[in-house]
C-alpha cells in the first residue's frame, strides 16, 4: 500500500508531466505532441524517466526553496544517435529563460560519465563536458550537460542537436534508460507585485 508521500509523489509528478504534454500559455512554443510522435515506441519509456525525475526534482526543489519554474521536453531523433530541440523554447508570459541542460538518463551508480560521450551537432559543433556543480535536478536523475549557452547564441540556427556515443562507437544506448531530455530553468518575474512595492 502507497504511504501519503509516495501517493503525493504520483500526484506531483501527474501534474508536471501533464504540463510538459500540453502547450497551453505558451509564447513562440515548440508543440510537444508531434514530438512524442516522432519518437514512436521509446514515449512510454521517456515518459516514465521524466515521470520518475520530476517527482524527484520537485522534492529537491522544495527542499531547497528554489522558486524557479523547472520544465522537460522530450527530443525529436535526427540521425542514428542524434537528439534536437528547437530553440523556440516552451515559455509563458512573464517568464525568463535561465539555464538548459541536456540530461542523460543513466544509472549514476554503475555508468560513469566517461562511458559517454556528448557531442553538439547543432547549432555548432564542440564536445560537452558533464556539469559537475550543484543543481536542483536530483542527482539520480543522471548525467547533466549545459547547453544554455546554445539556446543563447543568436542568428544560429533553429534547434539545438546533440549526438551521444559509448566509448567504444556503440551507437546503441545500453547505458541509457531511456533517450535524453532536456531541462530548463525559468525566472517568473511578477510586474504587479513589483509595481505595488511588493
Amino acid at each position: 500500500m502507497m504511504t501519503g508521500r509516495a501517493c503525493f509523489t504520483v500526484l506531483v509528478s501527474f501534474v508536471l508531466l501533464s504540463r510538459l504534454l500540453r502547450d497551453g500559455g505558451a509564447i513562440t512554443c515548440t508543440e510537444t505532441k508531434p514530438q512524442l510522435r516522432e519518437l514512436g515506441d521509446r514515449v512510454s519509456q521517456l515518459s516514465e524517466c521524466i515521470l520518475e525525475c520530476s517527482g524527484m526534482t520537485y522534492f529537491k526543489k522544495l527542499q531547497l526553496q528554489d522558486k524557479r519554474t523547472i520544465k522537460f521536453q522530450v527530443p525529436t531523433e535526427g540521425d542514428l544517435g542524434e537528439y534536437c530541440w528547437s530553440k523556440e523554447l516552451n515559455c509563458s508570459v512573464g517568464e525568463s529563460f535561465q539555464h538548459a541542460y541536456a540530461l542523460l538518463p543513466a544509472d549514476t551508480s554503475a555508468v560513469g560519465h566517461q562511458m559517454l560521450e556528448v557531442k553538439a551537432t547543432a547549432p555548432t559543433v564542440a564536445r560537452l563536458q558533464v556539469h559537475d556543480g550543484p543543481t536542483t535536478v536530483a542527482e539520480s536523475c543522471g548525467y547533466l550537460y549545459e547547453v544554455t549557452w546554445l539556446f543563447s547564441a543568436e542568428d544560429a540556427g533553429t534547434s539545438v542537436c546533440l549526438q551521444v556515443t559509448t566509448n567504444n562507437d556503440i551507437q546503441e544506448h545500453p547505458v541509457l534508460k531511456c533517450p535524453p531530455y532536456l531541462v530548463t530553468f525559468w525566472q517568473r518575474n511578477h510586474p504587479d507585485r513589483q509595481e505595488d512595492g511588493g
